[in-house]
Formats: structure tokens, sequence, C-alpha cells
């Protein structure tokens, strides 16, 4: 099962409750939103997808696993696209 963790060419601060990253080989930055913020926090440490969704569905009662499945999965693609996280098998 793949695991994901942080790229070690991003550079993070905290506004609020919110994670601003700034990539440091492109040149760009992105502001996750607070549940983006836990996500990159829970990836301190390298976690599957799978450890993500069953910290979240922990987390918040009465949402669907599937679409936490979903969600995770699609935020975790755009975070390695845009060279935030890497994921390693």
């Amino acid at each position: 099962m793949p695991q994901y963790h942080r790229s070690d060419r991003v550079d993070e601060t905290r506004v609020g409750d919110r994670v601003v990253l700034y990539q440091r080989d492109r040149g760009t930055g992105i502001v996750l939103n607070p549940s983006g913020s836990w996500i990159w926090d829970a990836l301190s440490e390298p976690k599957s997808p799978h450890d993500i969704v069953s910290d979240l569905l922990a987390r918040y009662d009465g949402v669907a696993a599937e679409q936490v499945a979903g969600d995770v999965e699609q935020y975790l693609t755009s975070l390695e696209a845009q060279a935030l996280v890497r994921r390693t098998e």
C-alpha cells in the first residue's frame, strides 16, 4: 500500500487554523483549508490513504466512508502533482 509523506522541498507556516505551503523548486504557494491542514499535519510521518481515512472517520461522525476515501485520494493526488508530498510504495 502506498505511503505519502511531505516533500523536504516545502516550507510551511501557520495562519490561524490554516497551513500555508511554499514549494521552493517551483516558487509556488498554496493555502490549505482547515481539513487540508489537518491532513498535512497527519503527514508529519508517512501515512497510507487508508490510515488518513480511518483517522478522519474517527474524527467526524456521520460522514460516508466512500466519500471520505475518494476525497482523500483526490487531495493526495493533487498535493503530489504540486510536488508537496511524495508517494512511496
